[in-house]
């Protein structure tokens, strides 16, 4: 019986082996290595194969017209996914190599999870491996059908062309199974041939036909062959073939490869002996013949056509039965999917609409929200699109998220509520009781972006489209917030015809002065096409311009970048600076960069007249793109992201007053690691003599030197340190601060810094009372010392650890440990009197502040009663300690009686008198006078207005008042 069956164009070698089953094969034309279907080159098309598109097969699915659908991945399997045709998918390649292709990317058990709820969901499947070795790496049940190779077909190697063969798509692209970078160093000046869809291999060229093909197989003298274990088989179809004609074959180890050293080929993992054998088989004709012969007849006996037709026949006369065992082998005790509850405005063009439909692949998706109103649709002139504006699962009938949870499928809970930006506003209310985690996605920050901060507030996790502004979220408290580009849907985007109309195109809005300015000129110089145009009419327009034209907004990473790359046609760009576009694809290899307007022209003008470069990057820009940046993508980065981040979510329970840590605990800021403006604060603007304990290699007190203090001088431990703090500061003594002594009499110094020094210490009130002696009687001491009541640490010794790091709190090199009460136990100990003491604070402590929460959950461990300080001092990663000496305030008075000193010394010995005696009246009205003398009128109008209140009748108040208020 003759079976009439659909398939998909990804390999024209396979599936010409598959027409010899004698069926009739409709093949759906794909894209693959930026060419559009079927490649005559490389095989004539079968006669019982007919070429149709997708719409084609979608309507003959529907209408139940096939008797068997072959998948060959993935997305052949979604494509079809709706019917109940028997379907066969073929695993061409391992999951280890798709993984690694991926730039390992996803995590191995989940993709796993995936692909056996899309093999239930597709049911009925049978899934057959080409090799045991794919069977196994997969780890899955299915039948193994190795490859048939017709040897008649290929006639007799002659082997005159004293060359190496190498044949194979994207040899460079997919090094990783293939040892394209192997074969460079075993070949290295030996000549040789790449045939293959190689754009970025300079020199491999397409045979012009299949008989094209086997000639260079027949002609060569060599094969190289290089799959790469554990990648790949130690063969595949290519070199099958070459095997076929008789030519010998040199070939790296590999374990399951069909080559025995010596006898029918030569086979090692020594690169040089394979040199050697390339060489000997160059000048040995007999040698080259008779491994040759062995070769062909290792094809025939392993390798046998008939028993893949007899294979591949069974197969499609599967029962439904066989198929529906398989499929109940891969059944999971756990979860297999997420339920995510997506929330946008409706609008088919948009971010969110292309990401639903990614997500909806491999999970759950229940969408609520509005759709584009009539009126917004009039506005802004989307009447082209708007059949195509459909309704959500659940429609928006008001801001209250309770509202929107109780129309969900009975039994459905989800485990993410996502959010994307679309658009149009609208309000959510009640985000903080949903039980699940809440996840935005803010896709036009750079035009928006006090508004973002804001929407954001409510979420646990925040992905950005525009990169830039990330570090502006993590300073306003936001630490789960991650860079999600913006991307392409292959089916919407993807190239549409090779014909090009359009020297110039662009389509988008017009409303950006520069933009239209940029356009302008380029139009009174080139032809241009402008176009007001979405969704497939869009892309038609990308694919049918010979160059389109991009201008960024702010520098945002747009949409258009995505897409246009997608469709084909090379984008001329600007660069977006900042936003990570130059970091993922190359400037005149995936795109074209503009700097400036002449370079706008010239590089048009260049591209226009030079169509292989041109068509070249647009190759290579599209390969890119469908590789790294498709909306599938995004989704995968999307979940992956918020599965490894669920666990870091601080929570808080209103209702409860109750705050709950993460599951994980989460590193602090490294403040150690930065530049310690924070401490260099502290310091007094009148110091000018400063001793830097612990100095390292002198960053701080380079600092403070720039800043116009006379002398910094260092101690440091550490000798390469202190070599390099020897060329930025005033002096270095290197020694161990607890046994050095000083050559510095009593007072010598004005300000003493510790910072990150007194936790390393064995005898820490020794070392501040030691150094204590060193500072005058008006100076002043400060410190910064970690917190280990960070939550963090609580919330590791909740968990039964306790985990020394190379940094941080928990730095390996601690002696001491200490909390805020500690901090100043320690200095009250000595003849310090703390001045000032706050606080470095984790950035999320803005999220929960003043929330009158009473409770803390650290895993099973509840910290009941708390109170606000008590929170802020969980959140507290280091403190910053200021202190004087105890008798500093009779010298600070001392100091401001004197007359002959300057009046900022003056001012500064009243203003440090003034914090410890802010009701001495004599010297509030002296500093009035002072400060109207300096200048400084609001200093010297505050000062008076005390003394008047407190004493009206002061003689000379009144009149120095007016003065000043006349002056200022």
């Amino acid at each position: 019986m003759v079976l009439r069956i659909l398939t998909f164009n990804w390999h024209e070698a396979y599936i010409s082996l598959l027409a010899k089953t004698g069926h009739d094969f409709d093949v759906v034309q794909k894209w693959k290595g930026g060419r559009f279907g079927w490649m005559t080159e490389f095989r004539p098309v079968p006669q019982n194969c007919r070429l149709i598109t997708e719409d084609e097969a979608k309507a003959k699915i529907s209408n139940s017209e096939y008797d068997r659908i072959i998948c060959h991945n993935m997305e052949d399997l979604v494509f079809s996914l709706n019917t109940k045709i028997p379907k066969i998918f073929v695993f061409h390649n391992k999951l280890t190599t798709e993984i690694g292709l991926g730039g390992n990317a996803v995590d191995r058990n989940d993709y796993l999870i995936h692909v056996k709820k899309l093999f239930r969901a597709s049911a009925p499947v049978l899934p057959i491996f080409i090799s045991e070795s794919k069977r196994a790496d997969w780890g899955l049940d299915g039948e193994i059908i190795m490859p048939g190779i017709d040897a008649q077909e290929y006639g007799g190697w002659s082997g005159e062309e004293k060359k190496a063969l190498r044949i194979g798509n994207l040899l460079k692209e997919r090094d990783l199974m293939l040892g394209f970078n192997i074969q460079e160093q075993i070949l290295r000046d030996i000549p040789s041939t790449i045939l293959g869809l190689n754009p970025t291999i300079q020199g491999s060229s397409i045979p012009d036909s299949w008989e094209s093909l086997k000639s260079y197989m027949k002609s060569h003298r060599v094969y190289m062959n290089t799959c790469v274990h554990p990648y790949e088989d130690g063969y595949n179809l290519a070199l099958l073939e070459t095997m076929a004609t008789g030519m010998p074959i040199v070939s790296i180890a590999n374990a399951t490869s069909p080559i025995a050293d010596g006898v029918n080929g030569f086979i090692s993992d020594d690169y040089e002996y394979l040199y050697d054998k390339v060489l000997e088989l160059f000048s040995d004709d007999k040698l080259a013949s008779s491994v040759g012969i062995k070769a062909k007849e290792t094809v025939k006996e392993k390798f046998h056509i008939e028993k893949f037709i007899a294979s591949w026949n069974d197969a499609l006369s599967y029962t439904i039965k066989t198929a529906h065992q398989y499929a109940s082998k891969y059944s999971e005790p756990a979860k297999t999917e997420l339920n995510i509850l997506m929330s946008y405005t409706s609008n088919p063009q948009t971010t969110a609409a292309y990401l639903e439909k990614a997500l909806r692949k491999f999970n759950s998706v229940v969408t609520y929200g509005p759709r584009l109103s009539d009126d917004i649709v009039k506005a802004w002139d989307l009447e082209l699109i708007k059949d195509r504006i459909k309704d959500h699962d659940i429609p928006y009938r008001g801001p209250d998220i309770n509202d929107a949870l109780k129309e969900l499928p009975e039994g459905w809970h989800p485990d993410i509520f996502l959010w994307v930006e679309s658009g149009v506003w609208f309000p959510l209310d009640n985000l903080e009781t949903m039980p699940c985690v809440k996840v935005c996605y803010l896709i036009d920050t750079h035009l928006n972006l006090e508004t973002h901060l804001k929407v954001a507030r409510p979420f646990d996790i925040v992905f950005l489209a525009q990169r830039s502004y990330i570090p502006r979220f993590i300073q306003e408290g936001y630490t789960n917030v991650f860079w999600l580009p913006l991307g392409c849907d292959v089916e919407m985007h993807g190239k549409r015809g090779d014909q090009k109309n359009y020297e110039i195109g662009f389509v988008g809005s017009l409303n950006n002065e520069n933009r239209i300015r940029l356009l302008n000129m380029l139009s009174q110089n080139l032809p241009v096409h402008y176009e007001r145009a979405f969704l497939e009419r869009m892309s038609e327009v990308f694919s049918e311009s010979k160059i389109v034209f991009n201008n960024c907004v702010k520098d945002d990473l747009n949409m258009r970048v995505f897409e246009v790359l997608c469709s084909g046609s090379m984008l001329l760009t600007d660069e977006a600076r900042g936003s990570g576009l130059t970091e993922m694809f190359s400037d005149k290899k995936h795109l074209v960069i503009y700097r400036n307007d002449e370079e706008l022209l010239k590089l048009a003008e260049y591209y226009l007249k030079n169509d292989k470069e041109r068509e070249d990057i647009a190759a290579k820009g599209m390969q890119e793109v469908l590789a790294k940046h498709t909306y599938d993508h995004r989704a995968r980065e999307l979940i992956t992201k918020v599965a490894a981040n669920a666990d870091k979510i601080i929570r808080v329970d209103k209702e409860n007053k109750t705050l709950s840590m993460p599951q994980e605990e989460s590193k602090p800021l490294d403040y150690y690691a930065q530049p310690r403006h924070e401490v260099a604060a502290l310091v007094p603007k009148s110091a000018r003599v400063i001793l830097d304990v612990g100095c390292g290699e002198g960053v701080l007190g380079e600092l403070l030197l720039k800043q116009g203090v006379t002398k910094v001088v260092g101690i440091e431990i550490n000798p390469d340190a202190c070599e390099k703090a020897k060329n930025r500061l005033s002096d270095v003594i290197c020694g161990d601060i607890e046994s050095i002594n000083l050559p510095f009499a009593d007072g010598y110094f004005d300000c003493i810094i510790m910072a990150d020094v007194l936790e390393h210490c064995k005898e820490p009130l020794k070392v501040l009372k030691k150094f204590s002696r060193y500072l005058n009687d008006c100076g002043r001491i400060v410190a910064s010392i970690p917190n280990v009541r960070f939550w963090a640490i609580v919330m590791m010794l909740a968990a039964g650890r306790w985990q020394y790091e190379d940094s941080g709190i928990l730095d390996r090199t601690h002696l001491r440990f200490f909390t805020k009460k500690e901090i100043e136990i320690l200095f009250s100990d000595t003849d310090l009197e703390i001045s000032l003491i706050t606080a470095n604070l984790d950035p999320r402590y803005k999220n929960i502040q003043n929330q009158k929460l009473t409770s803390l959950r650290f895993g099973k461990m509840v910290i009941e009663d708390v109170t606000e300080e008590d929170i802020k001092e969980f959140f507290s990663i280091q403190y910053l300690i200021r202190a004087k000496k105890s008798v500093c305030d009779s010298a600070m008075l001392e100091l401001a009686l004197k007359e002959d000193i300057s009046d900022s010394d003056k001012k500064f010995a009243i203003d440090e008198y003034l914090k410890a005696h802010p009701g001495d009246l004599n010297m509030l009205f002296r500093h009035a006078e002072l400060c109207y003398r300096m200048g400084l009128y609001e200093d010297a109008l505050l000062s008076i207005e005390k003394v008047i209140i407190f004493d009206p009748g002061r003689q000379g108040s009144i009149e120095l008042r007016n003065k000043i208020v006349e002056a200022g």
